[in-house]
């Protein structure tokens, strides 16, 4: 009788605890990386102008994702407000495989709570989250925001991998070493196109310098690497003709380059970035840093409109 009743109380007892979601407990990092083709995404109805957001649409997200589909089956967001909470739902009724999800401001009670809210329902789909994007670079936060937030979601999803993104030169800085390795994962950005030396004329020399810092992040690093961000503007004007040598010719040559020479394995891979152009970048862009940023409007492989740009015909499609 006794015996009985002990067995039934750890029948109750293992019932009533809290289950880890799936994707908590980690999904298989290698094999995410190998074979999911990402893309990194911000919502092509969203914008910001003097500071004020133009939150996404459901139904915007929707057509957006349909849109990518075909070509992607991953995708790395920056912030989770907005409207751009709603990605994963739209994502996993689409057939995703994975969503990497950002968080624009650790600080933000309302995008960890929707990051949390995201991992909770969609298990198999969270793949990741990026804590922040380039502020320790544009000095919008602090690396003790990012550790803050970071032991929140550890405390919550101990398996779920966690990391941030900053360009590349900041993860092999000294200061930044012990940070950077507590991550679970890298994601830096690596823009050849910011480099003083760079010339849009000739793409090759820009996807060099990528496989160049890729090599020297798996000298320097024993962690899963997957670049964010990294590519050419397809133009740098509204009307899609050339300036300074930026074109969607020039932007399909870099692409179709790096992918084919990338080197990939099971712990090491990259996104495309990204999926649509920005016209609103540049002026808000330029109210956090100085200088010129029109080609920040053009990074995209389709239009604002939908219209696809040449370096799409560079991906091959998945099958239906």
């Amino acid at each position: 009788m006794i015996k009985s009743f002990l067995l039934l109380f750890c029948i109750i007892t293992l019932w009533l605890l809290p289950v880890e979601p799936l994707s908590a407990q980690g999904p298989p990092l290698p094999e995410l990386i190998q074979q999911t083709r990402f893309i990194a995404y911000t919502p092509s109805g969203f914008a910001i102008s003097a500071g004020k957001v133009t939150a996404a649409g459901k139904s915007g997200i929707r057509n957006d994702l349909t849109l990518l589909r075909p070509f992607f089956d991953g995708l790395i967001t920056y912030s989770a407000t907005s409207g751009l909470e709603a990605i994963p739902q739209i994502a996993h009724e689409l057939g995703f495989r994975a969503v990497i999800l950002g968080i624009w401001d650790p600080t933000s009670e309302t995008e960890i709570r929707n990051v949390v809210q995201a991992v909770k329902k969609f298990p198999q789909l969270i793949a990741a989250v990026i804590v922040g994007n380039e502020g320790l670079y544009s000095k919008r936060y602090q690396m003790q925001d990012v550790q803050a937030t970071m032991r929140r979601l550890k405390k919550e999803f101990p398996r779920l991998a966690l990391t941030t993104s900053e360009p590349f030169y900041l993860y092999f800085k000294t200061e930044y070493s012990q940070f950077f390795n507590g991550h679970d994962l890298l994601m830096p950005n690596i823009h050849p196109v910011f480099e003083k030396w760079f010339t849009p004329d000739n793409p090759a020399q820009g996807v060099d310098m990528v496989i160049e810092v890729v090599g020297k992040f798996k000298s320097n690093f024993n962690k899963p690497l997957l670049v964010k961000e990294t590519g050419m503007p397809g133009s740098s004007t509204r009307n899609g003709s050339p300036k300074d040598g930026f074109s969607q010719k020039q932007q399909a040559q870099f692409w179709s380059d790096l992918l084919q020479r990338f080197p990939y394995s099971s712990n090491q891979s990259l996104a495309c970035f990204e999926a649509f152009d920005a016209p609103w970048k540049p002026m808000e862009m330029g109210r956090i840093l100085p200088g010129d940023h029109s080609k920040e409007a053009f990074w995209g492989f389709f239009t604002q409109d939908y219209k696809k740009k040449q370096v799409v015909d560079r991906l091959k499609r998945f099958e239906k």
